[in-house]
């Protein structure tokens, strides 16, 4: 293995020119302060102990002992293997499920289920292990003990020479094939960043593993050492920060670093310099636990530490009139950071929060502390009522500004706080719901009624428009690669944002959950940021204890001014679950209109067509585009008619027409297929 060079050709810290003229010479007239000298016979001593240390652990005796201890030692672990076999890791497994089916009792009893089952049959090996091996070792242990009564001292011996002779045949080292091969390299080659003893010797070995992959730099800088590895500048000669960027999965090879521990970033004060973080070690470590927050001890305008970054720093945030999207996949730790913010804003006096969850349990540990819930997939239709209301207070509280003497954003308070909706697994939530939710996006920041989604993934037909549009805080963890454009925009990824290669939990072993990258409210750079951790056991107290305290509910103004009697569902708020896609998607195109009483079938097929084009899309009804858009209409109108026969409604599907207009339908009778109507007459 070559080592770091200190060579001027080398060296990555440019050399210094001599200056011109006399250096002058400074002298030191301190007096000299005698050093210690030590006693020639602690010298002699010693040598004498190393010498004697050296002979004693190199005499055969001591080498044959440790040996046979080694031998031994593979001999019970060979024999502990065949006691146990595979079930310790079966049941480490079988743990793993459990834990990770985090309050769903069905997967919980079936998970408990296997590892009693494993358990069992682990100690029935056991058992029979014991019984075959003592059957075995009871005559040979018998004759043995009757040589050493008999033999004496002799047979003693003889047995401790057998004992040593197994154990080195079975721990000597084998070296016929070592399985491992070192290639010795050359002055200049690349060598592991974990050979750099100073910064020079870091830049020196950046350098040298860009140039085997053919990149030019004019100065490489090593910048700082952190507890995780290496923070390095460099300076391209020619090329793109995209050359490096692409090239970062190759360089950790000479680097020698671990799986996408190569993180790089351009710098936009200079499209020439590219800081990269050479991750040896994982930079969270030591963090510390999510701080305790007392009942209704914080506001919303307060900015409250919710992740730290790799860099040791904090990542304070307030959350007043922020929207805020998640985007990880499944283990990736999208419940934690959900968790985590549900933790901030239930210690707020002046937040009422929402947990709508179409396919999940939601923010369950801390149930008792918010404001309103609807959770499963059968509970659609409670979910589009709270996103109605909410929708009409967004709307309404901007009339109140004046009269309250507020200036352009509602000011929170406990008798009448913000709303922030917390909804998991966007992408299923009915069209409606999606309509009532991006509305809120683009209204509800000043009347401080907000959203915060999360999703596995950024789908275009879900979340494209909403998060272009509207949100300010974007928080990515391990995600597809396509998410970064769709979160972060185009170039994101050339630009250092990749939490592509961040990496989901994988049964025990937790990986990068929890880890992200973060864009807004303060976090301008491509660095790795990781949420709080707040365990349910911990969360589940913390609710009870801020419910016992008191949370605050929408007031009366903002209700009166919304025309609403309270804010959240009923059980009467709920619809079907069985609803055809067709009606759902009708009742969609009626909400992004803002419920008009009338649209026209082509208006809904224009919605449709936006939303499912591989069905509805103009191209699939013909060449004529007017032929085409009058044939689309005409299915509108003949797949609701399918639909509502094969629920068996007797409501009539007739188009009707309003003045000088084209034909469609009314709101109330899509209302009546979905059981709106049939919900507000109970």
């Amino acid at each position: 293995m070559a080592t770091p060079t200190t060579t001027p050709q080398t060296s990555s810290v440019p050399v210094q020119s001599t200056p011109a003229g006399p250096v002058p010479t400074v002298v030191d007239k301190r007096p000299a302060v005698p050093q210690r000298q030590l006693p020639a016979w602690i010298h002699s001593k010693t040598a004498l102990a190393r010498r004697t240390a050296r002979t004693v652990g190199h005499h055969p005796s001591v080498v044959w002992i440790g040996w046979s201890a080694r031998g031994w030692w593979h001999i019970a672990r060979i024999e502990h293997d065949k006691m146990v076999g595979d079930y310790p890791q079966m049941i480490r497994t079988a743990r793993a499920q459990l834990k990770a089916a985090n309050g769903d009792m069905a997967k919980e009893a079936q998970a408990e289920a296997v590892v009693n089952r494993r358990t069992q049959q682990m100690k029935d090996r056991r058992k029979r292990y014991l019984i075959t091996r003592g059957i075995a070792a009871v005559p040979v242990a018998g004759a043995g003990t009757y040589g050493l009564i008999e033999g004496g001292l002799w047979v003693a011996a003889l047995y401790a020479m057998a004992s040593v002779t197994v154990g080195v045949l079975k721990g000597r080292p084998r070296s016929v094939d070592p399985g491992k091969v070192e290639i010795a390299a050359t002055d200049g080659d690349p060598f592991p960043i974990a050979d750099a003893r100073n910064r020079t010797e870091a830049a020196e070995c950046v350098r040298r593993a860009l140039a085997s992959e053919g990149i030019q730099v004019k100065e490489v800088e090593a910048n700082r050492r952190y507890e995780w590895g290496w923070e390095v500048t460099v300076h391209l000669l020619k090329g793109k920060p995209a050359d490096i960027v692409t090239k970062a999965p190759d360089l950790e090879t000479p680097l020698d670093l671990p799986q996408d521990g190569l993180l790089c970033q351009p710098m936009r004060t200079s499209r020439g310099r590219v800081l990269l973080r050479l991750v040896q070690n994982d930079p969270f470590a030591k963090m510390p636990p999510a701080p305790e927050r007392k009942p209704n001890s914080r506001r919303m305008r307060d900015k409250q530490v919710v992740a730290y970054r790799m860099d040791g720093q904090p990542f304070d945030v307030s959350l007043l009139g922020v929207h805020v999207v998640v985007i990880a996949s499944s283990g990736g730790g999208k419940s934690v950071i959900l968790r985590t913010l549900g933790d901030i804003l239930t210690a707020c006096s002046d937040v009422l929060v929402g947990d709508l969850d179409p396919a999940g349990n939601g923010l369950a540990p801390l149930a008792e502390a918010l404001g309103v819930r609807a959770i499963g997939d059968d509970n659609m239709g409670q979910i589009e009522a709270i996103l109605e209301k909410a929708l009409k207070i967004a709307k309404a509280r901007p009339n109140l500004f004046a009269e309250l003497g507020m200036d352009d954003n509602w000011e929170p308070t406990p008798d009448d706080p913000a709303i922030v909706l917390v909804i998991d697994e966007f992408p299923q939530l009915s069209d409606r719901a999606k309509e009532l939710a991006v509305k809120i996006l683009r209204t509800g920041r000043k009347s401080r009624v907000q959203l915060v989604m999360a999703a596995q993934e950024a789908t275009v037909d879900s979340l494209g428009d909403a998060i272009a549009d509207s949100i300010a805080l974007k928080i990515v963890g391990p995600s597809r690669h396509q998410d970064i454009k769709q979160v972060f925009g185009t170039g994101a990824g050339a630009d250092g944002w990749r939490p592509d290669r961040l990496h989901p939990a994988q049964g025990e072993d937790p990986a990068d959950a929890g880890k992200v990258y973060i864009m807004g409210c303060g976090s301008t750079e491509p660095m790795i940021y990781k949420f709080l951790m707040l365990d349910v056991k911990e969360a589940t107290r913390r609710g009870k204890e801020r419910a016992a305290a008191g949370r605050p509910t929408v007031g009366r103004r903002s209700l009166d001014a919304a025309g609403l009697d309270h804010f959240g569902a009923t059980e009467a708020d709920r619809l079907r679950s069985d609803l055809p896609k067709v009606v759902m998607m009708a009742r969609g195109a009626f909400a992004a209109a803002d419920d008009p009483d009338f649209l026209s079938t082509l208006a809904i097929w224009e919605y449709l067509t936006a939303h499912d084009p591989d069905v509805w899309a103009l191209s699939l009804f013909g060449d004529d585009e007017i032929k085409s858009r009058r044939t689309a209409a005409q299915k509108v109108s003949t797949e609701l008619k399918k639909a509502v026969d094969a629920m068996g409604l007797e409501i009539d599907m007739s188009t009707v027409q309003v003045t000088g207009g084209a034909r469609g339908y009314r709101l109330e009778t899509i209302r009546q297929i979905t059981g709106e109507s049939a919900v507000e007459a109970a």
